[in-house]
């Protein structure tokens, strides 16, 4: 077995490829040090649902076997990557982090899930999620500090990457659940453009606004997987005509010109932590004409409750048949959510779909003059305990429009957390945006303005 048991998680994810591919070592004696790491790490962090070692060390076998008859192996060969517990997997529970679906094991795997196989990664387990990801709280614990949240809902993925139990690791986001977690744990959260990564096999939370995102420490990871997950899916009518894309290989070149970025201040920005602000402001400040500020008008925050409104109502539907035979199961808070969403009217719901079109589309004509926005990906760090996963009106917005958005670990705040900053995109323009983030990333290490 290869000696680097001190450093394996401190590995990216190509480099760990790379290493199964050129016979460095195998996928089994890899397996076995993740699961060794990652068994001692979340006795502290919770943030797996469910790791089973040997359904682990099965797939790497499966994977050594395969190359020992001369089998190819794929672009993630041996990587561990973790999946959230609302997308479907074949060898292993898909609970969407409730107790009445307790032992559910769907057939299939969910799209995303069969291409990260196909490419060869090893499907490390389930990280856990709040009820229906929407309901109470995990008991999942924050890597940088465990009196914190690490966010919701894709909290535990966050977590798991954060705590180096996996370099790369899946989640979801409707609101906030891929930029407010990675923007707590102190990690890279890229959510692509809404309709690159099929949704097929995954909880039906709100069909128009749900979006596959991806979490990792190396934004070279983080382009890769996404690369190997955009795909057109017959299944998921909204990836019709998705063609792959070099994500991988854009990203990893120089800008032709510096990037040019502009400062939106949403209608939210009063409600920012004053030590957030002020290392927000820092970093713009060192950019200088590189930035330019502008403020957001009031549509912004009409856009954030339009949004409220299709979750809302599309969880509502979604929950109908469940909640007829299992509501006394089903906690408190999610039966209020519910609720709210069946008292939904039907010209509310038209009225707030409709309008994405047009709120998206007055967002292009600044990409026609700058490579990103820029904004704060939280309202500050982790809030202290683990009954409130922090609030996700920073991420809103983006989410509402269906454009690319990427977290970056580039502030700490005066108690020593992570700050996330957040870069947007124009829509499909996913490989610009990588690697604009890039070239801040490189610019700027983490902790290093503050």
């Amino acid at each position: 077995m290869i000696e680097m048991t001190r450093n394996i998680h401190e590995l990216s994810a190509r480099t760990l490829s790379h290493m199964v591919e050129n016979g460095q070592t195998s996928a089994t004696d890899l397996a076995h040090l993740f699961l060794s790491y990652a068994q001692h790490a979340d006795e502290q962090i919770h943030a797996f649902s469910y790791l089973n070692h040997e359904a682990v060390l099965q797939q790497a076998r499966i994977l050594d076997n395969g190359r020992a008859q001369g089998g190819v192996l794929g672009r993630l060969a041996g990587v561990p990557i973790a999946v959230k517990d609302a997308i479907d997997t074949f060898d292993m529970p898909t609970e969407y982090g409730a107790t009445s679906l307790s032992g559910r094991q769907p057939q299939w795997d969910a799209a995303v899930v069969k291409r990260l196989r196909e490419a060869g990664a090893i499907i490390f387990g389930k990280t856990k999620i709040p009820e229906f990801c929407l309901g109470a709280p995990t008991d999942t614990r924050n890597p940088h500090n465990l009196e914190h949240t690490p966010g919701g809902s894709s909290s535990g993925s966050a977590a798991a990457v954060a705590a180096g139990m996996v370099p790369v690791a899946i989640g979801t986001q409707t609101i906030g659940s891929v930029i407010r977690p990675a923007s707590f744990c102190g990690v890279i959260g890229f959510k692509p453009t809404r309709g690159l990564i099929s949704r097929s096999g995954l909880q039906p939370l709100c069909e128009s606004i749900d979006q596959v995102g991806v979490f990792g420490r190396d934004i070279e990871d983080v382009a890769l997987v996404a690369e190997v997950l955009i795909q057109a899916d017959e299944n998921d009518p909204t990836t019709q005509g998705v063609l792959p894309r070099p994500m991988l290989k854009i990203c990893q070149e120089a800008p032709p010109f510096p990037p040019k970025f502009v400062c939106m201040r949403t209608p939210f920005w009063d409600r920012m932590d004053l030590d957030a602000q002020q290392a927000f402001e820092a970093l713009i400040e060192e950019l200088g004409e590189q930035v330019v500020t502008i403020e957001l008008p009031d549509i912004a925050a009409v856009a954030v409750q339009q949004l409220q409104i299709i979750v809302d109502a599309e969880f509502a539907t979604s929950m109908n048949s469940h909640m007829l035979h299992t509501d006394e199961q089903v906690s408190e808070k999610t039966r209020q959510i519910v609720q709210r969403g069946r008292d939904i009217k039907a010209v509310d719901y038209l009225a707030a779909l409709r309008s994405i079109e047009s709120v998206t589309s007055g967002f292009d004509e600044f990409f026609d003059r700058f490579d990103a926005i820029i904004t704060p990906s939280s309202l500050g760090t982790a809030p202290k305990g683990l009954g409130n996963n922090g609030d996700p009106v920073m991420n809103a917005l983006w989410s509402f429009t269906g454009m690319p958005a990427i977290s970056l670990p580039l502030l700490q705040a005066e108690n020593g957390l992570p700050l996330g900053v957040q870069l947007v995109g124009a829509k499909q323009d996913d490989a610009r945006l990588l690697r604009t983030s890039r070239w801040l990333l490189n610019k700027f290490t983490a902790g290093e303005i503050k």
